[in-house]
C-alpha cells in the first residue's frame, strides 16, 4: 500500500470512529442485562421468520429439545408460539413501537398467551413509547430490557470495544442482525440460525410499470405469500440487502473473539458468513 493509500485509509478509519461516537452520545443508552431469565441451556435458537423456519419446526423438531430460543417481530400470534415457550424475544423496528395497529397486532397475542419466564428485548428508543407497555403491564411473566441499535462502524479493535460495551452493532439493518448480537451477549457457546432466509433478490421484480413488487413470504404463512408494493426503487432494496449481508460477516468476526459459533440451520439461506449445519 503506498502512503497516499495508507493516508487515505487512516482519515476514513478517523472518520468513521468520530461519527461513530457521534451517534453513540445522541442515540446510545443504558441497556442492563440481557438474561433477566435465567437461562436453561448452553445452546440459544434464534428464530426467524423466514419460510425454511416451517421445516425445522414440522421435520427437525427433535432439534429444538433442550435448546433455549428467541422468537422475533410477529411470532406471538403464531399457532406454534405457545408450544415453543420462547425464552427470549427481540423486536426491532420501530413500527412495533410508533403504529398503533403493528403495536396492538405484536403485543396483544403477547401479552395474552405468554405464560412462561421471558425476556422481551426492545431498542432503548421504545422507552418513550407508551401504549407498548401498557399492553404488557397485566402481564408478570414478561420481563423487559433494551439494546442499542446504534450502527458501529470503523477499525475492528473499535468495533469489537463498543460491542462489548453494548454501545452499538453492525448495521442492523435486519432483526437478525441484532439478534445475533444479543444473543453473543448471553452466555451461550452455540448459537444457531433458524428461518433465516434472506432469498429477497429471488422475491423482488418489477412490473411493466417499473413499480418494485415483493412477494413475501413467512413460516407462519402456511405456504402461502403476499404480494407488497414496495415504496423503494429496486436499487435501494438492493444496497439495504447488500448492508445486511454485509453486517452479518461483521457479526462473525466478532463472535470468534468470543470463542463463540453461530451456526446457520436455515435451508437455502442466502446468508453466506456463518457456519452451516444441514438437519437432513
Amino acid at each position: 500500500m503506498g502512503v497516499v493509500n495508507k493516508i487515505q485509509a487512516a482519515l476514513a478509519a478517523t472518520s468513521n470512529i468520530v461519527t461513530s461516537l457521534i451517534k453513540v452520545t445522541l442515540l446510545t443508552r443504558p441497556t442492563g442485562r440481557y438474561d433477566k431469565t435465567k437461562p436453561q441451556s448452553k445452546e440459544l435458537i434464534i428464530l426467524g421468520n423466514g419460510p425454511s423456519l416451517r421445516d425445522l419446526l414440522d421435520n427437525h423438531r427433535s432439534f429444538i429439545e433442550g435448546k433455549d430460543l428467541m422468537a422475533v417481530n410477529f411470532a406471538s400470534s403464531s399457532t406454534d408460539y405457545t408450544d415453543l415457550r420462547p425464552r427470549y424475544y427481540l423486536l426491532m423496528d420501530p413500527a412495533f413501537f410508533n403504529d398503533h395497529t403493528t403495536c396492538v397486532r405484536a403485543f396483544k397475542p403477547m401479552a395474552e398467551r405468554t405464560e412462561w419466564p421471558m425476556s422481551l428485548i426492545v431498542p432503548t428508543s421504545a422507552r418513550r413509547q407508551k401504549e407498548w407497555k401498557q399492553i404488557l403491564s397485566s402481564n408478570r411473566h414478561i420481563t423487559v430490557t433494551y439494546f442499542n441499535p446504534t450502527p458501529i462502524e470503523g477499525p475492528q479493535w473499535f468495533c469489537h470495544l463498543c460491542y462489548r460495551l453494548k454501545w452499538g452493532m453492525p448495521r442492523p439493518r435486519n432483526v437478525l442482525v441484532a439478534c445475533c448480537m444479543t444473543a453473543l451477549q448471553l452466555p451461550y457457546s452455540n448459537i444457531y440460525l433458524a428461518g433465516a432466509d434472506h432469498s429477497w433478490m429471488k422475491e423482488i421484480w418489477v412490473d411493466d410499470n417499473n413499480v418494485v413488487q415483493e412477494d413475501r413470504a413467512h413460516f407462519y404463512d402456511k405456504g402461502h405469500t403476499t404480494r407488497v408494493t414496495s415504496p423503494y426503487k429496486l436499487y435501494q432494496l438492493v444496497e439495504s440487502m447488500a448492508v445486511a449481508f454485509r453486517s452479518y460477516l461483521y457479526v462473525e468476526d466478532y463472535s470468534k473473539t468470543l470463542k463463540k459459533k453461530i451456526i446457520n440451520i436455515s435451508n437455502g439461506s442466502y446468508i453466506d458468513a456463518f457456519t452451516r449445519l444441514n438437519l437432513d
